[in-house]
Formats: structure tokens, C-alpha cells, sequence
């Protein structure tokens, strides 16, 4: 070591230990201009057990891995000539460390450069952990794919947006644009939704509860795509809402799937609902006519017999005559059950009020209430769909309920029509019924279906010993499935 360089030692080699006091993964090397090192510090050195000494006095390219000694020794040159490189290695000792090798400069008096500095870091955990980062990025990515659900970040100052790749190729949105709120997203907004779409985000801006709703957006080729956002907000330390974080999931084939169901559904009902027809026809042009023509033959040869025949044997015809009537009476009211005709002449509110008075009686309510605010007829398919809920519903009533009172109310607005059939009777568990719900309880499950498959929502409130709460609502019409209407 020269003597100029002895001098640099004992004024600079202070500054770089308070350079490298703090920093733990840090080794640095000073070096003159002919690569002999002149000052050896750095925490990283110390907890290796590494002294000083045993770099001092060493040129710089020996204490690395012989593999790298001659870009070691490019790199120390350079750095005498004014410029910065840096590269990666391993380590000489312990080939499991990962070191960055970055070699600078020293600058002196006047400008001019003195020597030179390797400033080595251990990088091994950082190297690791952005493995880690990026592995977990590439399956959040996959998964995200996969899933068809991408993530955003909304900055409600800036209203700037900071979306997932995935969610870029659900609204087909370059990579490279810039988002806004109102530039890019709000654009692809399905034109019959964006009203609904701002309403919600406008009570974003003060609300940070978790929200979900569901919306469709338009693409560049004109398909439309349903998709189902979730979120929430982020509040700072004011309590003001500053960002909200949330997905946005394609559910174009979930939907178009329970279209499918419901226009099957749909089917299998208006099968059903033909079959009823015909099978009232028949039991009413064939079976009743039939019981009826025997009643009367029963009750002729009766009057026949008259005074002559014995008292046991009258007795016994006028009973055989008796229980006729009785099951032609049963039979018509299956027949009225699988055919009403008050609902095809006179409408839902009179078949209701007609299937009500016969429950009551069944069950010997003290009341069953019919209340109606319908205007005129509804289209037949919703009304058929009704009718057949409130059936089975006071159906339950009259074999389950053990109720005393009944209530049927209908509502209409110009959104939909509403259904709710409620009694005060014992209720009943909803978990347990979903066990059983293919033995005792099947109604509910086909009540759900019909209302569903006309794009409604079926509803029943209970708990044992609270009665029970029927709900259905249906849309006005029967609606057009698919995520473009």
C-alpha cells in the first residue's frame, strides 16, 4: 500500500463505516489505482466473522470467485475512469449466497477521482423473496384467469385505476392504457345499466361497506358479457372513504347456464300444466260422467225396491249412494285443482279467493284473508305460476300448519307482482326442511323452481312456533333470457 493510499485510510476509512453502519447486508471495499484494497468495513463483514485484515493490502479481483476475476478487474478500472457497473454473483465461501457487486468511483479534490469503491451486498433473502412475489403473482394471475376474476384499486381522488391483467382482457382493455373511473371502465358499462352502475358508485364515495351488484359491459366486437362486482372501501385515519379495492368476476356463462334451467323449467311446467288439462278432461268427460250414471242407476233401483226390498238393503244402497256423491264431489275437486277454471275465466285474484274458501274450510281456519291490488289481468303464464304457489302453499296450511288464521296478498307495481301466503301456525325449522326436502317438503322445492324459472325470486321466512311466510315475486311479463337483454 502506498503512502498516499495509508493516508487515504486513516481520514476516510471512518466515513465508511458510518456509511455502512446501519446497513447489515453491506460489505465495502475501498481500492487504489492499482487495485489494492486500502479500507475493509461493512456489517455484513463482521457478522461472518470476517476482520478487516484479511482484505487489506489484497487487490480486489482475488477476494471474489476466481471465475469472476477478470470482469472484477474490468469493472475496478472502469470505476477509476469515471463510470458505475454492477453485476450478480455467487458467493466464493458459501456458493448458497446471492451478492450484487456494484463498483463506483471515489471521488477526490478538484474532481478528480482517487480510487475506487465495491460496495457488496448480500441479496440472497431479497433474490428470494421476489421469486416468491413473482411465483405468487404468476398463480394469483392463473388463478384469476382461470376463475375469469379480475382485481382493481380505486384512488376516489385521483380516480385513477389500478386493475389486474385478467380484468383488462374482461373489458378488453389494452395493457398499456391508463384507467380512470370515468375513462375506460365506466365506458364499456352496458347503456341500459350505466344509471344503475353510477348510482352505486356514487354512494361508494361515503359508504366503505362490502357491496356486490350486477351489471353487463359491451366490447369492442359488440358482445356483451355479464359480470358480478364485489368490493369495499378503504378509510383514512379521518375516517374518510379514499380508495376501494374489489373484483370483477365474468359470470356470462352462469347466467346463460340458468337461463338454459329456467327455459327447461319453463318447459317442463307448461308440460305439466298441458298434462293437468288433459288428464281433467278426461277424468271430467269420462270418470265423472261414468260415477255419475252409476249414482243415478243406484239410486233407481232404491226407489224400485221401495217398500218391498228389506231396510238393510235400502240402507246399504242409499250409503253406496252417498259415498258415490261424495268421491264425485272429491274427484271434481281434484279436477278443479288440475284445471281451474276460475283462473282462465275469471283471473288469479277470483281463483285465489275461490282456493282460500276451500282451505279454510279443509283446515277450519276461523279467517283466511284474501287482500288483492290488481288492476286488471296479468300475463297467463304469471298468473298460472301464482296460482300454482299459492295452492301448494295453503296446501301446506291445510296438512302442516295447524294454524287459525291465513292471510293471501297480492301486490302489483309497475316493477313486478308479489305473492305472500302467511299463517300463524307452528312453522318449522328451514335447515331441517332442506334435509327432508325430497320426502315431506317437496312444494317448496317445485314453488322455488316455477318462480325462478320465470327469472323471479321465492322466498319463506319461518321458525317453529312463529308461523310461516310464503313470499314470491315475478316480473310483470316473462322475461327474455341472455346477458344482452
Amino acid at each position: 500500500m502506498t503512502a498516499e493510499a495509508a493516508q487515504r485510510a486513516s481520514a476516510g476509512e471512518a466515513g465508511f463505516r458510518l456509511l455502512a453502519e446501519h446497513m447489515p447486508d453491506i460489505i465495502i471495499l475501498a481500492f487504489d489505482d492499482q487495485l489494492e484494497i486500502w479500507a475493509a468495513t461493512g456489517a455484513a463483514l463482521r457478522s461472518r466473522g470476517w476482520r478487516p485484515g484479511q482484505f487489506l493490502g489484497r487487490r480486489v479481483p482475488e477476494v471474489g470467485r476466481p471465475d469472476d476475476a477478470a470482469i472484477t478487474e474490468a469493472f475496478c478500472r472502469a470505476a477509476l475512469g469515471g463510470a458505475v457497473h454492477r453485476f450478480e454473483t455467487t458467493g466464493n465461501l458459501d456458493p448458497s449466497r446471492l451478492w450484487a457487486m456494484q463498483f463506483v468511483p471515489l471521488p477526490a479534490a478538484q474532481g478528480r477521482i482517487s480510487g475506487g469503491m465495491l460496495i457488496a451486498r448480500d441479496v440472497t433473502d431479497q433474490r428470494h423473496a421476489e421469486q416468491q412475489l413473482l411465483a405468487s403473482r404468476r398463480q394469483l394471475a392463473e388463478a384469476q384467469r382461470i376463475a375469469q376474476v379480475g382485481s382493481w384499486d380505486w384512488n376516489l381522488e385521483t380516480d385513477e385505476l389500478v386493475v389486474s391483467d385478467e380484468l383488462r382482457r374482461l373489458f378488453g382493455l389494452p395493457l398499456d392504457r391508463k384507467l380512470t373511473m370515468a375513462e375506460g371502465v365506466a365506458e364499456a358499462i352496458h347503456p341500459a345499466d350505466r344509471e344503475r352502475v353510477a348510482a352505486h358508485l356514487g354512494r361508494m364515495r361515503d359508504d366503505p361497506s362490502p357491496f356486490a351488484f350486477e351489471h353487463r359491459i359491451v366490447l369492442a366486437d359488440g358482445e356483451v358479457r355479464a359480470v358480478m362486482a364485489r368490493g369495499e372501501g378503504v378509510v383514512d385515519e379521518h375516517g374518510r372513504v379514499v380508495r376501494f379495492v374489489g373484483t370483477d368476476q365474468d359470470i356470462t356463462e352462469r347466467r346463460q347456464a340458468d337461463a338454459e334451467r329456467r327455459r327447461l323449467l319453463g318447459r317442463v311446467h307448461e308440460a305439466q300444466e298441458g298434462q293437468d288439462r288433459r288428464l281433467a278432461a278426461d277424468l271430467h268427460d269420462g270418470h265423472v260422467q261414468s260415477l255419475a250414471a252409476i249414482g243415478f242407476k243406484l239410486e233407481q233401483a232404491r226407489l224400485r225396491l221401495g217398500a218391498s226390498g228389506s231396510p238393510e238393503v235400502d240402507e246399504l244402497l242409499w250409503q253406496v249412494s252417498k259415498d258415490l256423491s261424495a268421491e264425485v264431489t272429491s274427484l271434481r275437486r281434484t279436477i278443479g285443482r288440475l284445471r281451474p277454471l276460475v283462473l282462465v275465466e275469471d283471473g288469479l285474484e277470483a281463483a285465489l279467493r275461490e282456493e282460500a274458501k276451500s282451505a279454510c274450510n279443509r283446515a277450519a281456519l276461523a279467517t283466511c284473508e284474501i287482500t288483492s291490488g290488481l288492476d286488471g289481468r296479468l300475463d297467463p303464464v304469471v298468473e298460472t305460476a301464482l296460482f300454482r304457489v299459492a295452492q301448494q302453499a295453503l296446501a301446506n296450511v291445510v296438512e302442516h300448519a295447524s294454524a287459525t288464521h291465513a292471510r293471501v296478498a297480492i301486490e302489483c307495481t309497475d316493477k313486478g307482482v308479489t305473492l305472500r301466503v302467511n299463517d300463524d301456525g307452528r312453522g318449522f325449522d328451514p335447515d331441517h326442511v332442506q334435509v327432508i326436502a325430497d320426502i315431506a317438503h317437496f312444494g317448496l322445492i317445485a314453488m322455488r323452481e316455477r318462480v325462478e324459472a320465470l327469472g323471479g325470486s321465492f322466498r319463506v321466512t319461518t321458525a317453529p312456533g312463529e308461523g310461516t311466510v310464503v313470499e314470491a315475486r315475478l316480473p310483470l311479463t316473462v322475461p327474455t333470457d341472455g346477458p344482452g337483454t
